[in-house]
């Protein structure tokens, strides 16, 4: 497994552990805002995905040769 690869598991890593704790923190505010269980996974799921999408973008674009 050469370097690079390893960058880039540890970026996956680093961007899912991001996108879960966004995700987790948005349920429980939505919670507390609301007591709703559907609308608090709904708006936890949106934005682990919207951040999960978004830091993989900028970790792709970052680990361009030419960035």
């Amino acid at each position: 497994m050469g370097s690079s690869t390893a960058t880039r598991v540890l970026l996956l890593v680093v961007a899912v552990l991001a996108a879960s704790l966004t995700g987790v923190i948005t349920s429980w505010v939505t919670r507390s805002v609301e007591p709703n269980n559907g609308r608090a996974i709904v708006a936890g799921g949106a934005a682990f995905g919207g951040t999960l999408a978004l830091l993989i973008t900028a970790f792709n674009f970052v680990m361009q040769p030419d960035a």
